[in-house]
Order: C-alpha cells, then structure tokens, then sequence
C-alpha cells in the first residue's frame, strides 16, 4: 500500500511542473532601434521535481519547452527535468530580428552555469534548434557539461548547406504569412487540427502546443515572421559549428546519439535541410541511427518513437553508472 502510494506520488511530482524565469548577464539583445548591444536576457523553464540525473529538454525553432510533456512524463516520470523556453520562443524575452543561431547555444551555456545544472549528472535531450544550441553549448564549455546527449534531427547541416543557403524561398515566404492572432486556445487549435497543418499529432501533443504557443491574449509567442527567419538564420554561414566542434576538448569524451530523420519536411510540408548524415562521425563517442519514413516533427507525430530513445538513454546511462 504504501509503495503504491509513493509511486502515486513520485508521478504526480513529475508530472506537475512549476514555472520559473532567470536573467542572463552579458548577452547579445537586438534594441528596438536594431542595435546589437550586450544586456540582460530573461529566459523561462519549467521544471519537474525528481531525482538525479537532471535531463534538460531543448525545443525546436517555433515551438516551445510544453510540446514534449508526454515524452517527459512516460520516459522521465520522477527524474528532474527542466525545459528551457529559448529566447523569442514560449514566455522568454522576444527582441527584434535577428536570432542568430550561435546566440541560442551560448544562451543554454550560460543558463546551465548559471544554475549549476552539470554540479550533477546531466543528460540533454534537444529537437531541431535545440540539438543545434546542446552541441554548441557542450563544444563551448570548459569542462564536460553532459554526461550524454540525445539529438532529435537536430538543426546541424552538411557543410555546403552552410555555403549554398536557402532554396525554395517561396515556401518560407509562406510560412512568414501565416496567422499569429487566435481568438482563444480552441479556435487555434481547430484550426490547426487537419492534414495539411497539424492534424497528424495526437490529440494531447496539439493541445499543449497551442495551449502554450499564444500568450494571454491568443498571439503566437513565437510569431511566423521570426519562425520563418529562425529557418533562414539557420543555414547561415554562422550556423555552422563544425570548426568549433572540431576544436573542442571535451564534447568528445560525451556519448552522443544522433537520430535522423529521412524526411526533409515538417508536419505542414515546410522544407528543411536534412541533418548532416555524418554528424554522428564528428564525435568520438557517437552513434547515428535513421528514421525511415519519418519527418522532422516525428518527436511531435510519434512521441512513442522519441519515449523509447530516451528510456534507452536512460538505462545507458545507469549501465555507465553501475560500473564506475
């Protein structure tokens, strides 16, 4: 009886996630005027409670740290978990355009060290932009920050992506022209509910990505004019982190699985670069695997894919742990 009730209650804990926000000393902040100054950035998370490892969750560009609680409370159901709102994105400080990729991973440094997340185990899981500012932050940092890491098509292309920018802009042009104003969380979501939008996603994934998409007065936190720029930011010549991968003294000794999708398309036909094919090659203790028939939103489509890789991270990472 009371092991029921203990499980009961480690469940609850995990599930309910409470809200925070942290300031950023020192970093990048495009003024209204369009200057670039260095200044303070207010970032959000949530955070459920639990017991080591600690897992940071890290969202795609245009969605936010709310899309994979179903993964979060069947694969990581009493660990503690924070999922970061990157800056532009959920209830983080938004500024003008740009966002240059680099800024996201040197935010998630900053936030980690700032709240001594790696003073334990730390395991990062990151979807699109998120794998892309995981690799960054951990190539970026002066001592080994995770003790393994888990990127979901993460947004780090072959290198003459890098020098051959975006095609197909008509399509991003597209996305830039789409509605940021809802008149309530069930318009948006009705709205998005249908092929050739979101209507793929199960129910629960949809619901809490438009709960937490809008803010109190049904705009898009993250509006379409700067998802369309996060996908033209992110084939930049900037974006491209290899040298800095290559040049790092620790990333290497981090155990990183990179999953793949086939598909070059997000749920709605958005086209993407797809993630470099020998990504996996670039660090010493990684392992590729590909998805077949599968798109970048898969973590989002089919959470039960995304649920198996991290239970599997997680016994890796005891299995690591028992033979110490």
């Amino acid at each position: 009886m009371l092991f029921t009730i203990g499980r009961i209650f480690r469940r609850m804990m995990s599930s309910t996630p409470t809200s925070h926000f942290i300031t950023l000393s020192n970093r990048p902040i495009v003024q209204e005027n369009g200057e670039i100054s260095q200044g303070r950035l207010k970032l959000h998370y949530w955070e459920w409670k639990g017991h080591q490892p600690t897992i940071l969750v890290c969202h795609g560009a245009a969605l936010h740290s709310r899309c994979y609680d179903r993964i979060i409370n069947e694969a990581l159901s009493g660990f503690h978990v924070i999922s970061l709102d990157f800056r532009g994105h959920g209830q983080s400080q938004k500024h003008p355009l740009p966002y240059p990729f680099p800024w996201f991973g040197g935010d998630l440094l900053q936030f980690i060290e700032m709240l001594d997340l790696s003073k334990n185990d730390l395991l990062g899981i990151g979807h699109s932009l998120g794998g892309h500012a995981l690799i960054l932050a951990a190539a970026l940092a002066p001592r080994q920050l995770f003790r393994s890491l888990l990127l979901l098509d993460p947004g780090i292309y072959s290198s003459y992506i890098y020098e051959v920018g975006v095609k197909n802009i008509e399509k991003f042009v597209r996305l830039a022209q789409q509605k940021n104003q809802w008149l309530s969380v069930e318009d948006m979501i009705s709205k998005m509910d249908k092929p050739e939008r979101l209507g793929y996603w199960p129910k629960d994934v949809l619901r809490n990505y438009c709960t937490y998409a809008i803010d109190e007065n049904f705009k898009l936190q993250c509006t379409s004019e700067r998802a369309w720029h996060l996908y033209l930011t992110s084939v930049q010549s900037d974006s491209n982190i290899y040298q800095t991968i290559k040049d790092s003294k620790f990333i290497h000794n981090i155990p990183i699985h990179v999953v793949r999708a086939s598909k070059s398309v997000t749920t709605n036909n958005i086209p993407i670069p797809p993630t470099a094919i020998d990504l996996a090659t670039w660090f010493k203790k990684g392992r590729d695997t590909q998805l077949n028939e599968r798109n970048h939103s898969f973590p989002m489509e089919q959470p039960e894919i995304m649920i198996n890789f991290v239970k599997e991270m997680i016994e890796e990472y005891k299995n690591l742990r028992s033979h110490l």
